[in-house]
């Protein structure tokens, strides 16, 4: 994986510091933590090897394989100021989720794998993220509520801790910035079938297919969901490091009710810095328009320097910047600013963000 996982766990395939998180070839990098996207081609050898120690009876063909469960998360803390028409003064920042993850691999060298995510905060969406996957030599099948495909696996972005400030694909500290915070794909929870090939030498292809746009947040059922308001999304990428040198390609379309996406992510790092990029095509009834969006980040020991701009036609533009300073294992302190104009809200807004993110 890139520089950001420095906390690798080695049963939740998980850095327990940006939260990246991987099974075999699906990576799925969860929205509101992201920091870096990247997949590399040795999960399937590293998964094997560990389950080439169980054993089978063999008079019954009793499974050795057990299932393994652990509860991990994130807890943001911090103070904001903003100065806006509608939005203005001091913040108080806190956000969290409680992750429960399961993992079985069978003496086949099949993987089970399932996560629920519990929101520390009351809300309609108390439940986030949900789902269940079966992975091997084929791919990986992952049936549930998350993010779709291509936006799973889009790669032109920088991020800072939690997402909690950003130019792109971020919570948007201020008024404006939500209003204007644009993201690649669909990027919501909307209960779905995924598929994700295995890598080769670097290359995967990915779907996602959601019967109905409606299901998420409150709107989740344990009930079977059928086809109202469908949309699916396919794409494919490229992960590949050289020595110091690495890069990372994405391309991906999106039929949505009434909208198509086309998605085109690039990344390159070397030697601490990465610089990252998106062009994203969205074609409605009423005509069609591009969003853009760029992004740098360097990190040399404890320290991190990130920052980016986009802008999306006819509706606004945003940027920010911030400053990520190691504390602990698993504790950063991030401060940083963000602007945000939107076409639809008088006036422009800009605030800044000081926060700890734990993640346990």
């Amino acid at each position: 994986m890139q520089q950001c996982c420095r906390a690798w766990d080695s049963f939740l395939w998980q850095c327990v510091e940006c939260d990246t998180f991987e099974w075999d070839s699906l990576t799925i990098i969860l929205k509101d933590e992201r920091v870096a996207v990247e997949s590399n081609g040795t999960m399937a050898k590293q998964l094997l090897s560990a389950s080439a120690g169980l054993m089978l009876c063999a008079a019954s063909a009793v499974s050795a394989a057990e299932w393994e469960t652990r509860i991990n998360g994130f807890y943001f803390l911090g103070l904001g100021v903003s100065d806006s028409n509608s939005q203005s003064g001091i913040g108080i920042l806190r956000d969290g989720e409680a992750h429960v993850n399961a993992r079985l691999i069978s003496d086949g060298g099949l993987i089970y794998s399932a996560r629920i995510e519990l929101e520390a905060f009351t809300s309609g969406d108390q439940i986030d993220e949900n789902w269940g996957s079966v992975s091997g030599p084929f791919g990986t099948f992952l049936v549930g509520s998350n993010d779709d495909a291509v936006y799973n696996n889009h790669v032109g972005a920088i991020f800072a801790p939690g997402t909690r400030i950003g130019y792109y694909d971020a919570f948007g500290l201020t008024t404006q910035g939500r209003a204007v915070t644009a993201l690649p794909g669909n990027g919501s929870d909307q209960i779905g079938v995924h598929y994700t090939s295995p890598s080769l030498s670097g290359f995967k292809v990915y779907g996602s297919y959601h019967p109905s746009s409606n299901t998420d947040g409150g709107a989740d059922s344990n009930n079977p969901v059928f086809s109202s308001g469908e949309f699916y999304t396919v794409g494919a990428s490229y992960n590949g490091n050289f020595d110091d040198f690495g890069i990372g390609l994405s391309a991906g379309y999106t039929d949505l009710p009434g909208t198509e996406l086309i998605t085109i992510g690039a990344k390159a790092t070397v030697a601490g810095l990465s610089i990252a990029g998106t062009y994203e095509n969205i074609d409605q009834a009423g005509g069609d328009r591009d969003e853009y969006a760029i992004g740098a980040q360097y990190s040399s020991g404890p320290w991190t320097v990130g920052g980016g701009y986009s802008d999306e036609q006819d509706n606004g533009e945003q940027a920010a910047g911030w400053v990520t300073y190691g504390l602990a294992p698993g504790v950063l302190f991030t401060a940083g600013v963000e602007y945000g104009d939107s076409n639809g809200v008088p006036g422009s807004d800009l605030g800044g963000l000081a926060y700890l993110t734990m993640r346990f």
